[in-house]
């Protein structure tokens, strides 16, 4: 497959990645929502998302859902795979010993505990590595994982529209619109 291709492909399958961890949801938390989806010869062999926190990561449930299929396989993560033993093991260690022989990652995880460190350990242990962003698709659906990492804080959007007399209602209180349809899809 010529490189332009493969980038396509590459891309692709990570938007497919963040749709399924959006299947996390709020369960995940403090922990980011991640999806993983195992190719082989591509066809979709195993997919995965972190389901709840404290419990096995994208990763491992792709993995297991493979099989032995996961050898030689391409891994797509959302996220770059933890290096680190935390409530559960690495994912690196899994990847490594499920015999995969190339991962694509849609961001660098920038917890300090992993921090490009996954992705070096997959390279160390023989991985052909590659972090595919999909159109800034991936920063936007972890900046506010990413904004809770490094404040402490949640994220928030606030939407308020009021009138230049700093009402929010007409006379008598009957509602009445005062931004525009597109805005109003927003919330």
């Amino acid at each position: 497959m010529d490189n332009v291709r493969q980038q396509r492909v590459d891309s692709w399958m990570i938007r497919r990645t963040v749709a399924l961890a959006r299947r996390g949801g709020a369960a995940t938390a403090p922990n980011p929502m991640v999806g993983a989806l195992v190719v082989q010869d591509g066809c979709i062999v195993g997919r995965g998302w972190h389901r709840r926190a404290g419990g096995p990561h994208a990763e491992v449930f792709a993995l297991e859902e493979a099989a032995e299929r996961a050898r030689h396989a391409t891994l797509y993560v959302s996220l770059e795979p933890c290096n680190h033993h935390g409530k559960t093991p690495a994912c690196t260690d899994a990847i490594l010993a499920a015999g995969v022989s190339r991962v694509v990652y849609g961001m660098k995880d920038p917890n300090p505990s992993v921090l490009g460190g996954g992705a070096a350990m997959l390279r160390d242990g023989g991985v052909d590595v590659r972090c595919e962003h999909a159109a800034g698709i991936v920063e936007d659906f972890y900046r506010p994982w990413v904004h809770w990492l490094k404040t402490g804080r949640p994220f928030v959007t606030l939407k308020l529209a009021v009138s230049i007399d700093g009402r929010i209602a007409a006379d008598m209180g009957s509602p009445r619109w005062l931004s525009c349809a597109v805005s109003r899809a927003r919330v």
